[in-house]
């Protein structure tokens, strides 16, 4: 039986330290090059590197030399089965006969005290036996894959961190600002939720902070110490949209010159928010359907599946279920995501939350453009609250930059409101000015009838007694209203 010296494979990824980084980075081509080392090692034609998942308690078919190579990478089977499963519990090499004349050899990957896989080859039928010579070489051999392993899964750690800050940096979150009783109300469903591992839904106008949630859900989540990875599924075209989620491999697509890793990929033991999800294309909705289902991805043009630990939280505008109705979201899918869904109130039916985001925006954009804070003068603030803010949270956040690069340092006036906002019409209940209801092709009577509840409550500091009075309703009959949209407070 050949033999091959165990220095052959250091030899090879240490002739030169750019040859050691290069074997080093790409754990997939690794993994390629250490099994064919693995069989030349063993003299043999047979073998497979089994990468252990801690977590669903399998092994991982990572790589393969032999006939059956491409039909059985990726395959997954327990971690107590047969020789691997002996060698991963004792974490000691094995001999072990196989049909005819052939023998088994399998070593563990030892790093530390850990076994992160098992080593496995198969003697040719026209050759001797494995001996104990054998296999001391092969556990030496494997021993020099398993640190080039943990090697490059360290730096995939590190380049999928660096991944992740590259892609948020831009990102400037806006606060989480919940003053108003409809806004903490969503709040305690999300942190009630935060601490499960179901898929959340968060249905809101676009502007309406749905990412800021997310985010907040993610922080106080048993996931925090993980990643938060946000894609905006309606923001990217549907070509490109599958490599986002998915990755893709070198050579997968005309463009394709490196390898692409993927949303899931990136938020493997963290939280994916996926806004906008109800513009996912058809093609996608089927893929994503599938990974939610088996928790694995494969990159675009590549064959091997990849284990996703991931926590979902979905974001929409949209109305899912007339969606469904209509054909354009599928019914599985919606079902899988439309586990907890939660409803964030637009900007109109949070006018407490008006002042203290001013605020905020005020206090950022100054610091940025290197300005003093302007202050808002109370009938400006007044202009504020009343404005209907179609575009929510963000269309708020522009008002205040375009205040702050466009005017001078004296303090923002009702005069100064009236060239950038529309006029706000108002209506008046029992004498107390309230901004009108919104018009019925816009909204809902139950979205209407919800904003007018929330008004009169913030109008009247809470009160239930005058708020009943401002809407000339018993206050019984507040009470039962304020129930039936969760507004009554929780004791």
């Amino acid at each position: 039986m050949p033999v091959v010296a165990g220095h052959d494979f250091e030899g090879r990824i240490s002739a030169s330290a750019d040859a050691a980084l290069a074997a080093f980075l790409d754990l997939d081509d690794l993994l390629r090059r250490a099994v064919a080392y693995a069989s030349e090692s063993a003299g043999s034609d047979t073998s497979r590197i089994l990468l252990h998942d801690a977590e669903a308690h399998e092994f991982v078919v990572a790589a393969v030399t032999g006939p059956s190579d491409d039909r059985i990478r990726g395959s997954r089977f327990k971690e107590t089965a047969g020789i691997p499963g002996a060698v991963f519990k004792s974490g000691r090499a094995h001999i072990a006969p196989r049909t005819g004349a052939r023998t088994l050899m399998a070593a563990p990957l030892n790093v530390g005290d850990r076994t992160i896989g098992v080593v496995e080859t198969v003697s040719r039928a026209a050759d001797a036996a494995f001996t104990s010579a054998d296999l001391e070489r092969f556990a030496s051999c494997c021993g020099l894959i398993a640190v080039a392993l943990e090697n490059a899964s360290l730096y995939r750690r590190l380049d999928k961190e660096t991944e992740i800050t590259r892609r948020s940096r831009d990102d400037r979150a806006r606060p989480l600002i919940a003053e108003s009783a409809a806004m903490r109300a969503a709040l305690a469903q999300a942190e009630r939720a935060a601490s499960g591992r179901s898929t959340i839904v968060l249905i809101g106008e676009t502007g309406t902070g749905k990412e800021q949630v997310a985010r907040h859900i993610h922080e106080i989540s048993p996931r925090a110490s993980g990643s938060f990875v946000a894609i905006n599924c309606a923001a990217l075209p549907e070509g490109l949209l599958e490599s986002e989620l998915f990755g893709h491999e070198k050579g997968a697509f005309t463009s394709a010159d490196r390898r692409h890793i993927g949303r899931f990929e990136l938020a493997d033991g963290g939280t994916l928010f996926l806004d906008e999800i109800g513009d996912l294309p058809a093609p996608a909705q089927v893929k994503l359907l599938r990974v939610l289902q088996e928790r694995e991805i494969s990159r675009v043009g590549g064959t091997q599946t990849i284990r996703v630990n991931v926590r979902l939280i979905a974001a929409t505008h949209r109305d899912l279920g007339a969606e469904v109705r209509e054909g354009r979201f599928r019914e599985d899918l919606f079902f899988r995501i439309h586990v907890v869904p939660i409803h964030l109130p637009p900007l109109r039916e949070r006018v407490e939350d008006v002042e203290p985001l001013a605020q905020f925006f005020l206090a950022r954009f100054a610091g940025e453009l290197g300005r003093p804070v302007r202050a808002i003068t109370p009938e400006a603030l007044a202009r504020l609250r009343a404005h209907r803010w179609p575009g929510n949270v963000r269309e708020l956040e522009n008002l205040i930059e375009r205040l702050l690069v466009l005017g001078g340092e004296q303090p923002i006036g009702a005069g100064e409101l009236a060239g950038l906002l529309p006029d706000a019409p108002t209506l008046t209940v029992r004498g107390v000015a309230m901004p009108a209801a919104p018009v019925i092709d816009d909204l809902s009577l139950w979205e209407q009838e919800h904003a007018l509840l929330v008004q009169a409550l913030e109008r009247t500091g809470q009160n239930q007694t005058r708020a009943a009075h401002l809407l000339r309703i018993s206050r019984e009959q507040l009470r039962t209203r304020m129930r039936r949209y969760g507004l009554l407070p929780k004791l």
